[in-house]
């Protein structure tokens, strides 16, 4: 389709890399299905720089806020308060809005953004006729949870007729994320399943990093901003048992605080058998390369390790939200894959025993496991409806003029 348009993505982007990878895949999906199409992506994780340019994906990045421990936001920059920054982050989206028009709008998670700072943009793209879309991942948290959060931020009074389209990222069978928290049928009949979000590239076929050891296990934890426990874990399971049958590659990420990015390293490099990586844009390459996964159960690593139908072991965090921990169970009842909590995982030979399991299951011939991972075909799929409607509508009122 060659209908010239404009898509705008937007993630608050407060912890981990989860909302501007997930947006990053949708909006590479659909520049590359639509020669005429052309993205921007709202986002506030100051990493748009790390990631591959595309001559038809813009970034446009607002102020930085931090997530805190007890699910508290503080601005990022020293000095200025968390409301300065929401009011500049709100001024940043709406005048990007009024002077880049839209088609089609995809807000990540948030329906009203962060501390309600869409709610005017919001209202300027309803009234000039941009298609608005809500997309959710697979498990958000707790219903009660969900429930009392979208009360107390008055989700459920602005919700309805908001949003022409709900997209569900995952699968309906696998987890519904909006079961139980109240919201009205009429909002629930703007609700669909796309599957997961999974493009192969040929990139991913490439060796990722040089020197990396053959047959490795790779231990992710996403953005790495909580992922200290189970770097630990892993190590201190490969002192407790030198007998562990497979090299480790660690990858960090991008928010790893400095001086226990310096501690992992260190002891690392005493156990031998490990490889340290700070951070990678394409975590697919290393995951499509290993034998075997380790990993916390966010959204993206979830859905790129059983999609590669890799043997792996969830580790979930438990907070700021239960999401990982419901998804991770989910998975395991499903066979999909091993989970066990993250004070299990810092028994050091319990947790040995388990990644050796892991290993040696990873040699045996298994049946694929099933996970609708056209996710991303059948958003190229709905985009191509709205355009072809909106461009319809045009064509009417053109001529009816």
């Amino acid at each position: 389709m060659n209908i010239p348009a404009h898509l705008i993505l937007y993630s608050h982007d407060t912890f981990g890399l989860g909302h501007i990878r997930r947006n990053r895949k949708i909006a590479r999906a659909l520049v590359d299905s639509f020669p005429a199409l052309r993205a921007s992506i709202i986002t506030g994780s100051g990493l748009s720089g790390e990631y591959a340019s595309h001559p038809r994906i813009d970034y446009i990045e607002i102020d930085q806020v931090d997530k805190l421990p007890d699910g508290q936001y503080c601005a990022a920059t020293p000095g200025k308060s968390f409301a300065e920054a929401i009011a500049d982050r709100k001024r940043t989206i709406l005048q990007f809005v009024q002077s880049n028009p839209a088609d089609i709008f995809i807000a990540d998670k948030e329906p009203l953004g962060l501390h309600g700072e869409l709610m005017d943009s919001l209202k300027h793209l309803k009234d000039a006729g941009t298609t608005l879309v809500l997309g959710l991942r697979d498990v958000l948290d707790e219903a009660g949870t969900v429930r009392r959060e979208w009360e107390r931020k008055g989700i459920f009074g602005s919700i309805d007729g908001l949003y022409d389209h709900i997209w569900i990222y995952g699968t309906e069978e696998f987890y519904n994320p909006l079961a139980g928290i109240g919201l009205p049928q009429s909002v629930l009949d703007r609700c669909s399943y796309t599957g997961y979000l999974y493009q192969s590239h040929p990139e991913f076929e490439k060796v990722p990093v040089a020197g990396l050891p053959e047959n490795y296990i790779l231990v992710t934890a996403g953005g790495g901003g909580d992922g200290d426990f189970l770097m630990n874990a892993v190590l201190n399971a490969y002192e407790s048992d030198t007998g562990v049958p497979c090299p480790a590659v660690l990858l960090l990420g991008p928010y790893t605080d400095r001086e226990s990015e310096r501690a992992i390293r260190a002891r690392a490099r005493k156990v031998g058998d490990i490889r340290v990586i700070g951070f990678n844009s394409e975590p697919e390459a290393l995951i499509r390369h290993a034998r075997a996964v380790i990993g916390m159960c966010g959204y993206n690593t979830f859905s790129e390790v059983i999609t590669r139908n890799k043997r792996v072991l969830f580790v979930p965090r438990q907070a700021p939200r239960m999401e990982q921990l419901i998804r991770a169970e989910r998975a395991k009842e499903l066979n999909l894959c091993e989970a066990v909590r993250a004070k299990d995982a810092m028994d050091p030979d319990g947790f040995a025993r388990n990644i050796t399991a892991l290993i040696q299951s990873a040699g045996k011939p298994e049946a694929a496991r099933t996970l609708d991972s056209r996710g991303l075909e059948r958003i190229c799929e709905k985009v191509a409806a709205i355009l072809e409607l909106q461009n319809r509508a045009e064509f009417e009122v053109e001529r009816a003029g």
